[in-house]
């Protein structure tokens, strides 16, 4: 898949419930797997969401692709290093996953924010298509200690340098 077979588009806080929908349809499964009402997107509400649509340094984007909206993905540059990003969260819509769009707007993503030198993204220990496709676009585990959210639930985190 090409780059230019994807494109993004700015979310604005009239988007918001756009959002709550892609994230109570791409995060479902997570949560109906792990019930977690504290850090997954799917619990999250519409204040919550506005002020991040609001944050400073926080870029939030529908991914696009054949004029459809298919998921999203925000930036959060680190305000003291602008050579430092996450990305929290991506979501592909489900209908779209495992056809290569995630990886695609990672591309495309970091291509987007050139200046960054290091990239940051966490994801659940127990979901291994998700370590597979972050470790496949070159994010690497770091030794920052796995933090326990729950039962049978933890998350690791992933830095990727930029050449």
């Amino acid at each position: 898949m090409n780059l230019i077979e994807l494109s993004f588009r700015s979310a604005r806080v009239a988007d918001t419930n756009k959002i709550i929908a892609m994230y109570k349809s791409g995060f479902k499964t997570l949560f109906e797997n792990y019930h977690d009402v504290d850090t997954n997107p799917y619990m999250e509400s519409e204040d919550v969401i506005n002020k991040k649509l609001l944050q400073k340094n926080s870029y939030f984007f529908f991914i696009n692709y054949d004029q459809k909206e298919i998921g999203l993905i925000r930036v959060m540059i680190d305000s003291d290093d602008a050579t430092n990003a996450k990305i929290s969260p991506i979501l592909i819509l489900p209908e779209y996953q495992n056809k290569g769009f995630a990886q695609a707007a990672l591309r495309l993503i970091e291509n987007k924010f050139s200046d960054v030198q290091e990239w940051y993204i966490d994801t659940i220990k127990q979901e291994p298509q998700l370590l597979h496709l972050y470790t496949k676009m070159g994010y690497k585990l770091t030794a920052q200690p796995e933090l326990h959210i729950q039962k049978g639930m933890d998350l690791v985190f992933l830095r990727k340098s930029m050449p």
